[in-house]
């Protein structure tokens, strides 16, 4: 990583020192011995993620974005008590003083803190793989067991998430190719008939894709980064899924086929609806539209990069293949009614 990378990370907590020394702080805090050393975690476009390795051992750091409320921290924390508290395949948050957060100041600097155990493993993102028939069976049960949370979080605003598709695209439309406008103009009208109190709700996790999606040594899959969950329309978890984990860009036809099987699994934990599976594509659209519109914006206003790449090009394949007319019919959806 360069300089100048460097620095657009540590513009995201405004960064003012050697970040030993908050880790050295956070050492302090934590009783967890003596600092080793750090390692920045580069993929995402939120928070400040790093890997702690201290004499006691290695640890997952979160510190927030100051773009973040104390609301929206707050909101956060409520999320991740839930999921601690259950038997959801996720990291668990290190307690400092019985609670699951430490703000920090230093040299005249406030710092939201959470650390979670470390996973030692890979997510798809580095792996560049896709997950197996196993591991997209276990995601639709992990799926279903966050949806199946009884919690209803005050809502955070996600700039990526489907809900926000309409209002996100009247801001940036005029960043996108030109290809794009006429085909979500028509998006948006799809999107508009969608009633969304007749689609279910649950909590969702609202981002399962390669980058929250751990497989460690043991061949075991972890869901990380709750910060945009919220209660929504369950669907949408199983669209973002869709849209990424199930993609194949070298084969409609496999894509297809994983799609099948996560819905399929899910029903068999979550029974889903008629107007679910009726309105699956719309959302499964939604959910490739959104790569696309938020990277070229991001290309344009703030330059690119290989992650932002990534994820154009998982849009634009995965867009084209959710504009197939018989779209729920090679996916199969009629088989799960």
């Amino acid at each position: 990583m360069n300089k100048f990378e460097l620095q657009d990370f540590n513009k995201r907590i405004e960064l003012n020192t050697d970040l030993e020394n908050i880790s050295k702080e956070i050492c302090k805090a934590y009783d967890l011995d003596d600092f080793v050393s750090n390692e920045l975690i580069t993929i995402g476009y939120e928070d400040y993620n790093y890997y702690l390795t201290t004499s006691k051992g290695k640890y997952c750091v979160k510190i927030f974005n100051k773009a973040r409320t104390k609301e929206d921290v707050e909101n956060y924390l409520v999320r991740i008590k839930a999921v601690a508290n259950s038997d959801i395949n996720a990291p668990k948050p290190i307690l400092v003083n019985g609670d699951v957060a430490l703000n920090l100041n230093y040299q005249g600097n406030s710092y939201d803190i959470c650390i979670f155990e470390f996973i030692d493993g890979k997510n798809y993102f580095q792996l560049q793989e896709n997950p197996s028939e196993e591991v997209i069976k276990e995601l639709a049960k992990q799926t279903a067991m966050i949806n199946n949370l009884d919690i209803r979080p005050n809502f955070i605003y996600d700039n990526w998430a489907i809900i926000n598709f309409i209002e996100e695209y009247n801001q940036k439309r005029n960043y996108i190719s030109d290809q794009y406008k006429d085909e979500f103009d028509k998006l948006v009208d799809e999107y508009k008939k969608v009633d969304l109190e007749k689609l279910p709700k649950a909590f969702v996790h609202g981002d399962i894709i390669s980058t929250n999606v751990m497989l460690d040594k043991n061949l075991k899959i972890w869901i990380i980064d709750f910060a945009v969950s919220n209660y929504l329309p369950r669907i949408i978890d199983l669209a973002v899924i869709s849209c990424n984990m199930c993609l194949d860009k070298n084969s409609k036809e496999n894509t297809y086929k994983n799609i099948f099987l996560l819905l399929s699994e899910y029903n068999k934990y979550n029974k889903l609806t008629d107007y679910e599976l009726e309105t699956f594509g719309i959302f499964y659209r939604l959910a490739n539209a959104m790569h696309i519109l938020q990277t070229q914006y991001i290309a344009k206003t703030e330059g690119n990069s290989e992650e932002n790449q990534y994820w154009l090009n998982e849009g634009i394949v995965g867009y084209s293949f959710g504009k197939e007319k018989s779209l729920e019919k090679m996916i199969g959806i009629s088989e799960l009614k």
